[in-house]
C-alpha cells in the first residue's frame, strides 16, 4: 500500500489509468443487458403522455475518461420511482422489469455522445429517507456493465450538504440543477466513462 501510495505521488499519471477496484460490483446492473445496442437509438420515451407527473427530459453527452472526447456506442440504461415514490411495475412483470418498475428506459450514445430519455420527475420514497433520484448504469462496447451515481436534484431539500459529502462522483457529477421550461424540466447529465 505504501509503494502504491508513492508511486501514485512521483507518477500521478500511473494510478489514474487504473479503475476503481469496485466498479464492477453492481446488484442489478445486469438490467442494462435486456436489451441490445444494435436496437437501440439516442432517445427513448420512457414514460407515456399518461403517466402521472412532470414531464423531465434527461439529456446529456456520454465522454471518455478524459472527459473531453464523446464517447459513441455506450449503452445508458435509467430507471427510477412514480410521483408516488415507488418502483410500480406493470401487471405480469417479472425479473428487473418487477424490481425496478416500469418507468425504465435504455438508449445508446450517438456519434457525438448524445443521449435524451423522455420521462417523469421521479419523487422520493414514501417516508422521505433519500432524495428523488434516478439509478442510471452504463455499458462500454466490449466491457463489462458499471453503475455511476445516481441523478439528484438541486432543489429536492434531502440534498444536504451531507449528502453531497457522500456523493463519489461516479461518471461525473450526478448532482444536477433541473431547468423548468414550458413543457416541463430539463435536466443535463454529462458522463464521463470510468477507466
Amino acid at each position: 500500500m505504501k509503494y502504491r501510495l508513492l508511486m501514485c505521488v512521483l507518477l500521478p499519471a500511473a494510478c489514474m489509468a487504473q479503475s476503481r477496484p469496485d466498479l464492477y460490483q453492481c446488484e442489478g446492473c445486469e438490467a442494462i443487458l435486456e436489451r441490445a445496442a444494435s436496437t437501440l437509438s439516442s432517445t427513448a420515451i420512457v414514460a407515456s403522455r399518461f403517466e402521472p407527473g412532470d414531464r423531465l427530459v434527461l439529456a446529456g453527452r456520454v465522454f471518455k475518461p478524459d472527459g473531453k472526447t464523446p464517447a459513441a456506442g455506450v449503452v445508458v440504461y435509467m430507471y427510477h420511482t412514480n410521483a408516488a415514490g415507488v418502483y410500480a411495475a406493470r401487471p405480469g412483470d417479472t425479473g428487473w422489469a418487477q424490481r425496478h418498475g416500469r418507468l425504465r428506459g435504455w438508449v445508446v450514445s450517438s456519434d457525438s455522445g448524445n443521449y435524451r430519455f423522455d420521462t417523469i420527475r421521479p419523487s422520493p420514497y414514501p417516508g422521505g429517507s433519500d432524495p428523488a433520484h434516478i439509478h442510471m448504469t452504463v455499458k462500454e462496447p466490449n466491457r463489462r456493465e458499471y453503475w455511476i451515481d445516481a441523478v439528484v436534484f438541486t432543489d429536492d431539500p434531502l440534498v444536504t450538504p451531507a449528502f453531497r459529502k457522500r456523493e463519489q462522483g461516479r461518471g461525473g457529477n450526478g448532482i444536477i440543477t433541473p431547468r423548468r421550461n414550458e413543457s416541463g424540466w430539463l435536466v443535463l447529465r454529462d458522463i464521463i466513462l470510468e477507466r
